[in-house]
């Protein structure tokens, strides 16, 4: 029996992950004057598939209901603004698209082991589902900014929205580590840890505005700097803020400022 519920489980999240693939493609085969509204529809199937592959339709804990949709949500919106930047023709919008449904599938094994680690804290594969839900989410950041980049907003509009995508992103990144705490890390003050580094990216990404650093780079450096201070606070939320640890990741942060100035070509 309990065989065949993981067989299940799993056809579900084949499934649900060919749905959202399905999906995708169907906002890259829109026109451009109908690809925001598309989004949106993309958005809501993502979330019924999630809700539907995970089994968590009715799930009581309306917070572990949005979490483990926030990754998806954010891969598709990123992934998606990505794509379509990209000259679209039937073979590539099915390549886009099934490497989309082999992303979701990935976070599927993840979000479901998340959801065991919330019942039982002490789940073998939790570290290595940890760490591919931040390769995914370094990735969406990184399409997400891309996008962002190429509308050519004007500077506060960058800030604004930049802040409100970090603040999503670190949103998650405290829900996944906090899944092992003892306490769901309810003794910790969450919005510290969400808003600071949040306004932090902002202030970045207000620079960058007025700096010409590129596309590609700018959404590179952003990622970067994503990816120390996760490490800082993964560190600083597990009691593991080590001097080691933190100079490690300063050492990174202050590479990443470096590269900005040097590779930075002013004429």
């Amino acid at each position: 029996m309990e065989g065949m519920i993981m067989k299940n489980k799993k056809l579900r999240f084949v499934i649900s992950s060919l749905v959202s693939g399905l999906g995708f493609y169907m906002f890259l085969s829109l026109p451009i004057e109908s690809r925001y509204y598309g989004l949106l529809v993309g958005m809501v199937l993502v979330v019924i598939s999630f809700w539907f592959g995970l089994g968590i339709f009715f799930e009581k804990n309306f917070n572990t209901r949005i979490m483990t949709v926030l990754l998806p949500i954010l891969f598709f919106i990123g992934f998606g603004l990505f794509s379509v930047l990209l000259a679209g023709n039937f073979w590539l919008n099915l390549g886009l698209s099934l490497f989309f449904s082999l992303v979701a599938y990935l976070i599927f094994i993840t979000e479901n082991i998340f959801l065991v680690a919330i019942g039982f804290k002490t789940v073998p594969l939790y570290r290595a589902a940890y760490t591919m839900s931040l390769i995914i989410t370094l990735f969406s950041a990184f399409f997400l900014f891309s996008s962002l980049s190429s509308f050519n907003l004007i500077y506060w509009m960058n800030m604004l929205v930049v802040f409100g995508l970090s603040a999503m992103i670190f949103w998650y990144q405290f829900w996944s580590i906090a899944i092992e705490l003892p306490d769901d890390g309810k003794e910790k003050n969450r919005w510290a840890y969400v808003l600071v580094p949040s306004w932090l990216l902002s202030q970045l990404a207000l620079v960058y505005s007025f700096w010409p650093v590129g596309l590609f780079r700018g959404s590179i450096y952003l990622v970067a700097m994503i990816y120390v201070i996760s490490g800082l606070y993964q560190a600083d939320l597990r009691e593991r803020l080590f001097k080691r640890t933190w100079l490690t990741f300063i050492w990174i942060g202050i590479a990443v400022i470096l590269g900005t100035v040097i590779l930075t070509r002013w004429i």
